[in-house]
């Protein structure tokens, strides 16, 4: 017989496990089944599994995993970090009848970083991609003790960058397909992303506006589940998932 609700952990573009792996434990303790797939090209011995891997690859490992899941339940309660954000509002949108909510942690909507869609440096895109074939990826904590366990990447494949900053575009632009209710959580210190995020969210979704809750938090950077403040981050999404399944 299945259980009502089930939950599944995405992590972000170039991350590993580890990076969402503190949120598993209290999901668990809900008695609740919890998944937590790697997504294709992560959780190797080196970056370069990435090379020649497209969000379309994501995507599609990220379906798979749900459909999983919903052998074990009727519902599913997504949660993503980062890409794994843009990957819970694709599969909100793609099937709306196996999700609950989303849960989204500082979602890569929209990137800071001045090549990204959007921003001023986003036309010179295709020349640095032919100019480069990696970049690096710096760690960046509040906690700076957190720098010395980080199992990310700590550079990518630029064909992967790229693939990956097509993605957030592709995603910001099916935002009205999705109806789930979700939780939005970020840090005002997030330097990865904009401080606009919530709002293109919440503006683009089709989500009722009262089904949408958006959660700041003041101190943390971009890897919300391991820096300074990821037991509260941790709580705030156990506490909702325990309103969710009542």
């Amino acid at each position: 017989m299945k259980q009502p609700h089930g939950i599944l952990i995405l992590h972000g573009f170039a991350s590993s496990l580890d990076s969402v792996k503190d949120l598993k434990a209290p999901l668990e303790r809900l008695h609740l089944p919890v998944r937590m797939p790697v997504l294709r090209g992560h959780g190797g011995t080196t970056p370069e599994d990435l090379r020649g891997v497209t969000w379309h690859d994501w995507v599609s490992d990220a379906e798979a995993a749900l459909r999983a899941l919903m052998v074990e339940v009727d519902k599913v309660i997504i949660v993503g970090h980062s890409m794994g954000g843009l990957l819970a509002l694709t599969l909100a949108a793609n099937c709306r009848e196996c999700v609950d909510s989303i849960v989204l942690a500082a979602a890569a909507i929209d990137l800071s970083n001045p090549l990204a869609p959007h921003r001023s440096l986003n036309f010179l895109q295709p020349l640095v991609g032919r100019l480069f074939q990696r970049w690096s990826l710096t760690p960046v904590y509040t906690d700076k003790k957190q720098r010395a366990g980080d199992t990310n990447y700590h550079w990518a494949p630029m064909d992967a960058i790229r693939s990956f900053l097509e993605y957030t575009e592709v995603t910001r632009s099916r935002l009205k397909e999705v109806q789930a209710p979700v939780l939005i959580l970020q840090s005002h210190k997030d330097s990865t992303i904009s401080e606009e995020c919530p709002e293109i969210i919440r503006a683009g979704i089709s989500t009722p506006e009262k089904q949408v809750r958006i959660q700041w938090f003041e101190l943390s950077e971009h890897e919300m589940f391991r820096d300074c403040e990821r037991q509260a981050v941790i709580e705030t999404i156990v506490d909702y998932v325990m309103e969710r399944v009542g």
